[in-house]
């Protein structure tokens, strides 16, 4: 009896051995499997923060994310490739991904052509590049031609010192377009602004790029066309804006567009955002070897104020009011 209750014993330990070990097993799986996937986003958060020695090498590891993010239908993936500075600044993000996923189902589509170009900038603080990059999407004789573009490299002098700002590491803007038969886009491309194009921003994007435009008039002595930039920017203002704006105020408006997109020395962030039921396009411009923050407030489509300010701040419009450019351009 003795020695059959030792052999009960130990069939009874020796049956309990393989669903302990299972479990451990289990929970050694999961918690791998768990350290895995996070060293993944690390790395991806390595790999979106380093700075690109080339914007060739810009542009093909996000031409790469992008194409894997589509093809896998991950909004959370193509999220997360855009720089913090653009998640933090624009409330329309997760529209422009239900837009660019609604398209289309993009697993079948094939990418090819991919090219870019870029703007580098020299200051006496620090130094940017800004890369643009395109790739056409293809699936039979369905076409599209996807534009993205973002900052390769972005330092600033922090502290005295020059470090890097990442930050602003990472993509800027998304946008996407059909293409007809004559490689020809069928529809707007929806890019003045950062964040992902979608239809819901049309008249803000080109609001913005009406008055990222106004300079262009330009008569054949080198000097502007003032009537021509007046009306232009009259036709996108409202009326309050017009009958109460400062005289002032609104020329140096106008000088101070013309300075911050004419510049050699000039680059501009531009985020769309709301405020009550009003929709504000904030642009913080980079020149003169300082950050100035310009916010515009848009109301039924049109400008119905404006106000600027030095640094990084950025300033609160009046409804139709022009404030602080006349002090900027003293």
């Amino acid at each position: 009896m003795k020695y059959l209750k030792k052999a009960i014993c130990a069939l009874l330990i020796f049956s309990l051995i393989p669903a302990a070990g299972c479990s451990k097993l289990e929970g050694f799986k999961e918690n791998l499997e768990s350290r895995m996937e996070r060293r993944r986003e690390e790395r991806k958060e390595d790999d979106k923060a380093r700075s690109f020695s080339t914007a060739n090498d810009f542009e093909d590891y996000y031409e790469q994310e992008i194409r894997r993010a589509l093809q896998k239908s991950d909004k959370k993936a193509l999220k997360g490739l855009f720089c913090e500075t653009v998640l933090e600044n624009t409330y329309d993000i997760n529209e422009g991904l239900d837009y660019i996923f609604g398209l289309e189902d993009w697993s079948e589509f094939k990418f090819s052509d991919g090219n870019c170009s870029s703007l580098k900038e020299y200051q006496k603080d620090g130094r940017w590049e800004y890369v643009n990059c395109r790739v056409d999407l293809a699936k039979g004789n369905e076409k599209y031609r996807l534009f993205y573009s973002g900052y390769a490299s972005f330092r600033d002098k922090v502290d005295g010192k020059t470090k890097q700002v990442n930050s602003n590491l990472g993509l800027a803007n998304i946008c996407i377009g059909k293409l007809n038969s004559k490689d020809a886009l069928e529809n707007p491309v929806y890019s003045s602004i950062n964040g992902i194009g979608h239809p819901g921003r049309e008249t803000e994007e080109k609001m913005i790029g009406t008055i990222l435009n106004i300079y262009e008039p330009v008569k054949k002595d080198g000097t502007f066309d003032e009537n021509v930039t007046d009306g232009a920017l009259a036709a996108i203002m409202t009326d309050s804006l017009k009958n109460g704006a400062d005289r002032k105020e609104l020329d140096a408006f106008i000088s101070f567009i013309r300075i911050g997109s004419l510049s050699k020395k000039c680059g501009y962030l531009c985020f769309i955002g709301k405020e009550g039921s009003s929709v504000t396009v904030t642009v913080t411009f980079r020149f003169r070897l300082k950050d100035r923050c310009m916010r515009i407030l848009i109301r039924d489509g049109k400008i119905d104020g404006a106000s600027v300010s030095e640094g990084k701040e950025s300033p609160k419009p009046q409804s139709g009011r022009i404030k602080g450019f006349s002090d900027m351009m003293a």
